[in-house]
């Protein structure tokens, strides 16, 4: 997993985000509201969506609120990889939040587990 949670907030520009992504290398951004929970995901493909039908100026301005895809699966730090890889296939999703006392620590994705199998 990556640890760490590299996020937004519900208010943030489309914009804003699209520069974290390109910044950090990263697929997704974890949306966490003010009390610091995960309330959901903007992913690239979010962002591709929203760009449809508009000028990119437009996108840009649009909130991640409006993009993300509300809340998010989860699974506990101490869950064993082959678990949390039967989660996301069964749940045909790309990413986890990972959580430690139900407090958001990481995120797990499909390319983590590619790494792992490939001893990378």
């Amino acid at each position: 997993m990556h640890r760490g949670i590299i996020s937004c907030t519900p208010d943030d520009t489309v914009g804003v985000v699209a520069k974290l992504m390109v910044e950090k290398e990263i697929h997704a951004v974890v949306v966490m509201d003010s009390e610091g929970k995960a309330v959901g995901v903007v992913s690239q493909t979010d962002m591709v969506l929203a760009r449809q039908g508009r000028t990119s100026g437009e996108a840009r301005a649009m909130l991640a609120r409006e993009v993300m895809t509300p809340g998010c699966a989860t699974c506990d730090a101490d869950m064993l990889l082959s678990d949390a890889v039967s989660l996301l296939t069964a749940r045909r999703m790309h990413r986890l939040v990972v959580t430690e006392n139900d407090q958001p620590v990481g995120v797990i994705s499909m390319t983590d587990v590619v790494r792992k199998i490939i001893g990378d």
